[in-house]
């Protein structure tokens, strides 16, 4: 329960925001015992451009390390 009020309230806080950056534009159109609205959306476009980025490269390398190795022994020496 409480986490479906707090995505209500985050999406009141969404559309409130949208409203205030004027990306939705809502006017009443009628007073009356059912008031309308027009309810003015702009036009979002998604895509994609080609640019220059500076990205980091990480390679790896082989090199010849000495490593711990342990060796088990059951206490019967042969």
């Amino acid at each position: 329960m409480r986490a479906l009020l707090i995505l209500v309230a985050l999406a009141i806080l969404v559309a409130i925001g949208l409203v205030y950056t004027g990306v939705i534009s809502l006017n009443q159109t009628r007073e009356a015992q059912a008031p309308a609205f027009d309810l003015k959306v702009k036009k979002v476009e998604v895509g994609t451009t080609t640019s220059n980025v500076t990205v980091p490269t990480v390679t790896t390398t082989t090199k010849q390390v000495e490593t711990p190795t342990v060796h088990l022994s059951d206490g019967n020496s042969q």
